[in-house]
């Protein structure tokens, strides 16, 4: 197979002309994300029922066209496992994609896997097998081999076979619609993150008192920007250990700091200075702007136990469905959800498993088990679904 690298411009304002109103466009990137701030766009691919390209975004300057169309155009957008491509379509376009279906998630609806490996899901779905020769390629480096350019362009060769399948699937099941949600919740999540107080996952910050939070809030920023200088990731450039010392220690000169082991590196030193300063600014920070402690819900043994007991019928639960309860709710979700049911039941707003189809499918039986109105037994320990659910009497 022969595949056209497109590399100047016209190529690719004409590509983009040809595939704006397309129904479906396949879409995947090539990046380097361990050596920069941010995740360098190396490549991109796209197909379509009619044609596919591979684009050098290293060799043309203005990518906006095709950022316009995923963000802005009627094109369902196609992609596996998505999250990059989402980031680099809100950080170039602004926004986030329109219209995107993600075959990842659609395959958690329809199986027990969450996420799956793009050759796996490719396996499953077509019986096709995807060669993957090129897992350690440095997508920077060039030129780039017919081989590589090949291997980059079967990422979304197959993605809108698996797409027509899986839509079939999950009509057939009365699943599109919760894809539909599960499309959109993802691109919200991503869009999410640029909001989320990163300061706050630092080690050990759920045990900072409000000032501490307000010098990890001032730190942060400091190595946002220094790491965004230096282009380097921000962990790289600063680790998250040594942060959370400095927040501890809170030293007010550079003699302070060094007294840190691990702050003695010579591209650290660089920087003591506006270091020592993001502390004082936040040690500085007015009362009335300190950021609050946020209150996690402290487990008591009896949720410790129910929420065990949860997770195994939600395991079941999506056993018999053959879905992914990876999906469908982590263990964070379940503790939420026991929480929710023991102290504030009723309360709004519902926890993540009492929300749309979650709520129909899983939540509500969870709800009536810990309410006492269903029990379980083991019915078939050989089973893939061992348990059997009863209603008790008069409930």
């Amino acid at each position: 197979m022969s595949v056209t690298l497109i590399t100047t411009q016209s190529e690719f304002d004409a590509y983009c002309d040809e595939i704006r109103h397309a129904p479906l466009i396949a879409f995947d990137t090539e990046f380097v994300s361990e050596r920069y701030f941010r995740p360098k766009l190396s490549l991109m691919q796209f197909a379509t029922a009619t044609s596919s390209a591979v684009v050098d975004p290293l060799a043309v300057p203005d990518l906006s066209a095709w950022w316009r169309i995923m963000s802005d155009s009627t094109s369902t957008i196609l992609v596996h496992g998505g999250r990059e491509e989402i980031r680099f379509c809100l950080r170039n376009a602004g926004a986030p994609p329109k219209n995107l279906v993600d075959v990842q998630i659609a395959e958690g609806l329809l199986t027990r896997t969450f996420p799956s490996a793009y050759k796996n899901l490719v396996q499953r779905v077509l019986g096709r097998v995807v060669h993957c020769t090129e897992t350690r390629t440095d997508w920077e480096y060039r030129p780039l081999s017919q081989a590589q350019v090949e291997y980059a362009l079967e990422d979304v060769t197959y993605l809108p076979l698996v797409w027509e399948k899986q839509r079939a699937q999950l009509a057939k099941l009365g699943r599109a619609e919760w894809a539909t949600v599960e499309f959109r919740r993802f691109v919200e999540e991503v869009v999410a993150e640029t909001d989320r107080e990163g300061w706050r996952r630092l080690p050990q910050a759920n045990r900072f008192s409000a000032r501490e939070l307000a010098v990890a809030r001032e730190l942060w920023t400091w190595r946002e920007n220094y790491a965004q200088i230096i282009d380097r990731p921000a962990r790289v450039a600063f680790r998250d250990d040594l942060m959370t010392e400095i927040v501890r220690r809170r030293p007010k000169t550079v003699r302070d700091l060094n007294s840190t082991r691990g702050l003695q590196r010579r591209d650290y030193q660089r920087v003591a200075d506006d270091i020592v300063e993001a502390v004082r600014r936040g040690m500085e920070t007015p009362e009335d702007d300190l950021p609050p402690r946020q209150n996690f819900n402290k487990s008591t043994q009896h949720d410790d136990v129910l929420t065990k007991l949860t997770s195994i019928v939600l395991a079941d639960r999506c056993a018999q469905l053959g879905i992914a309860m990876s999906l469908v709710g982590t263990t964070a979700d379940v503790q939420e959800f026991v929480h929710w049911h023991v102290t504030e039941r009723r309360r709004p707003p519902a926890p993540e498993l009492m929300q749309g189809w979650r709520a129909t499918v899983c939540g509500e039986l969870l709800h009536d088990i810990l309410d006492g109105r269903i029990r379980f037994r083991v019915q078939s320990p050989k089973s893939a679904n061992p348990l059997r659910y009863e209603r008790v009497d008069g409930a």
